[in-house]
């Protein structure tokens, strides 16, 4: 894989009115599915937007559709390449999958094609619709007509430079919009909660949404572009942390475990990114930070013998509660695991998408533990992707996912400035910290949670910036 340097060029785009709008469409789309399904509303809505929140995605797919395919302007990328392969064993384990099984007792393929359907819309909205927002040709303009004709003018390397620098500040738009959204939404949840406006949910912190565990997975996944965005705006002062400062401390108070784990993860990554690019310099950095942190520590040694610290410990640890492995993980994956090594074919092509929801419905019919506790997943994207789809779905789905987040380490090195260093990072950081939440939560394949669509915007726009930058 060669790395290919861009020719800088002194255009300066100037963003029209119509991009601004078009910007919006992708965190429009995203918002009736993060509010709907996940926020404590009133039961009137929730019906009225059960069907309501698939207006956006619906738009967003429609506008590419009639901007990008209808034109013969499609272009197709790795990104695509794989959603097919993975599409299309969706299809060819739901269709093959075991017809005399008791999950059709659970209405399986009810299950299965309905979300199917909803990841075939999903992948269509972004294959197409943001597509044909970060290739909108009229989206950009030059300032100056000298300019245009420089441009018109300059050789192949140049105008793929310029096309290039485009689609990343389009790129950028998109990832902002986003973010000040879910900024918005963690304001007013969290305040909300502060002041008892909104009630808290299942006796912790979190926001609007009724399960902590959403508020802290949507969290350490837009916490990385927060960090990106403090960068990147210099005038704004102080105000620049706000956002990264009310999204930590909504998934601190939320009290889930595994943002602890992903922040751990990203802190990692983090800094053998910045080591690769900078060199021996950050190590100066981390190092002051690790030392100031252990001084902190140090001077306040009684912590580790006060109760905070006795009731930190104890979730953290307590098997028989919500510990590093709750009773949850301690039931679902030995289950999830026997059945998806039952046989060769489940082994290897899984039991039919939506057979997950369906498998643990029948385990309600027959044991009321179940039922009672509401267990409606495996509690693992990799376990519950595995089940359905087999290992062979799941290497499909996770290697290309992994690969974009450990060569960006590689990449690293090559890159052209800070600016770019830093945005690349921020997009492969979330997908990282997704990655690290699929260890724990199954939201991923599932597009009505919260945290779902913002990953699978980000995984797309990464590709994209990937193949602007390879030959």
């Amino acid at each position: 894989m060669t790395k290919t340097y861009q020719i800088q060029t002194n255009e300066t785009p100037v963003i029209t009115q119509k991009n601004k709008f078009l910007n919006w469409l992708p965190t429009i789309a995203w918002l009736p599915f993060a509010l709907v399904i996940n926020s404590i509303v009133i039961p009137p809505i929730i019906s009225f937007g059960y069907w309501g929140r698939w207006i956006g995605l619906f738009i967003l797919t429609v506008f590419g559709f009639w901007q990008l395919f209808l034109p013969g302007k499609w272009q197709q990328n790795r990104f695509d390449r794989y959603a097919i392969l993975v599409l299309t064993l969706i299809a060819i384990s739901t269709v093959f999958a075991d017809s005399d099984s008791a999950l059709h007792a659970s209405k399986f393929y009810e299950t299965g094609v309905f979300k199917a359907f909803s990841i075939l819309l999903t992948y269509l909205s972004l294959t197409w619709g943001l597509q044909s927002i970060l290739n909108n040709g009229d989206s950009l303009t030059l300032q100056k007509d000298r300019a245009m004709k420089t441009l018109r003018d300059s050789p192949p390397e140049t105008l793929a430079s310029g096309n290039a620098k485009s689609i990343r500040e389009r790129a950028k738009a998109v990832i902002h919009n986003l973010l000040l959204v879910a900024t918005l939404i963690y304001t007013v949840g969290l305040f909300g909660n502060l002041l008892k406006i909104i009630p808290q949910s299942l006796g912790a912190y979190c926001g609007i949404f009724f399960n902590p565990n959403t508020t802290a997975a949507l969290g350490i996944v837009i916490l990385p572009l927060s960090i990106w965005f403090a960068s990147q705006n210099k005038r704004l002062g102080m105000f620049k942390f706000f956002p990264t400062f009310v999204i930590f401390t909504a998934i601190i108070l939320s009290g889930a475990r595994t943002p602890l784990f992903a922040i751990g993860i990203l802190i990692i990554y983090h800094f053998i990114c910045w080591w690769k690019y900078k060199g021996g310099e950050i190590i100066v950095i981390y190092g002051i930070f690790a030392i100031i942190i252990s001084l902190i520590l140090i001077l306040s040694i009684d912590f580790w013998e006060s109760p905070l610290f006795t009731q930190l410990y104890e979730s953290l640890t307590n098997p028989n509660g919500a510990g590093i492995t709750s009773f949850r993980t301690n039931l679902l994956w030995p289950l999830f695991i026997q059945e998806i090594f039952a046989s060769p074919v489940s082994a290897l092509i899984g039991h039919g998408w939506g057979s997950e929801e369906a498998f643990l419905k029948l385990q309600g019919m027959e044991n009321n533990f179940f039922e009672r506790w509401s267990l409606g997943s495996a509690h693992s994207a990799y376990v519950g992707l595995t089940y359905q789809i087999g290992i062979l779905g799941s290497l499909l789905t996770f290697i290309p996912l992994w690969s974009l987040v450990v060569s960006h380490i590689n990449q690293s090195s090559l890159a052209l400035n800070k600016e770019e260093f830093e945005f690349r990072l921020a997009l492969t950081s979330t997908i990282l910290a997704e990655l690290c939440v699929c260890f724990f939560e199954t939201g991923f394949y599932n597009i009505g949670s919260a945290h779902a669509l913002p990953v699978w915007l980000v995984a797309y726009i990464a590709v994209k910036i990937n193949d602007q930058q390879e030959i």
